[in-house]
């Protein structure tokens, strides 16, 4: 039988002592499925082989006769942004869970706004040395380590010119809770960066705001929060 080839998300074995209750809660399923090594991937007739965020080969899963591959490996090698946000347990694929890509005019970077949005802080470095995640360069980014930088937040100046914020944040070596918070001190919003998840995005309404901080409240010693300001941007 011709196997079906689709774009799916590989899952951990997580089930391992976990009751069925607790597996329920999780929205985990239990299935018999095959790590599938007879199949190759060809990339315009190139053999290409697909590997996770830590450098490590993946190999597709056949289930039921269909056959699911890893997104995030096979969106880096297509040139696609994967991202996970954590927040709404959803995988977006080109780097925003929008339903439609916001328009060029309204979608601006954090990086090609500059100092109109974020103004001063000891976090912003274009130094090569600092700006890499998981071997991608993104030239411009937030970079906040507990024994370098100062300050536990960063600063947006929206000015209620925009309305929707999208973050990009990967943390290294140790995972942080994050708390978004407007110039009322309301909060906005709260969820935890961690390694595993590897670079998420998240979307924060900021409609009437005049500025809003991105505060660490919570992080495990020596970790550290990388938010590249290439791919994070407001939208008007």
């Amino acid at each position: 039988m011709k196997k079906k080839m689709v774009l799916g998300l590989m899952v951990g074995t997580l089930t391992l002592g976990i009751g069925t209750g607790a597996l329920a809660a999780t929205g985990l399923e239990p299935i018999k499925a095959y790590l599938n090594s007879k199949i190759s991937l060809k990339m315009n007739g190139t053999t290409v082989t697909a590997k996770d965020a830590n450098g490590k080969t993946v190999l597709p899963i056949t289930y039921n006769g269909t056959t699911y591959l890893p997104v995030r490996a096979v969106g880096e090698l297509m040139g696609t942004d994967i991202t996970y946000d954590s927040v709404t347990s959803s995988v977006n694929i080109g780097g925003s869970n929008e339903s439609a890509p916001p328009s060029e005019t309204n979608k601006q970077t954090l990086s090609s706004l500059g100092a109109a949005v974020l103004g001063t802080s000891d976090w912003h470095t274009k130094d090569p040395g600092e700006t890499s995640y998981k071997g991608k360069d993104y030239k411009d980014v937030y970079l906040h380590t507990d024994s370098a930088k100062l300050g536990n937040s960063f600063q947006i100046m929206t000015q209620k010119k925009y309305s929707k914020l999208h973050l990009e944040l990967a943390t290294i070596a140790g995972s942080q809770e994050i708390k978004v918070i407007d110039h009322n001190n309301t909060t906005l919003k709260t969820f935890t960066v961690a390694p595993e998840s590897g670079l998420i995005g998240v979307d924060i309404d900021v409609k009437d705001t005049d500025f809003i901080f991105i505060e660490i409240v919570d992080e495990d010693p020596g970790s550290s929060l990388f938010v590249p300001l290439t791919t994070s941007y407001l939208i008007k």
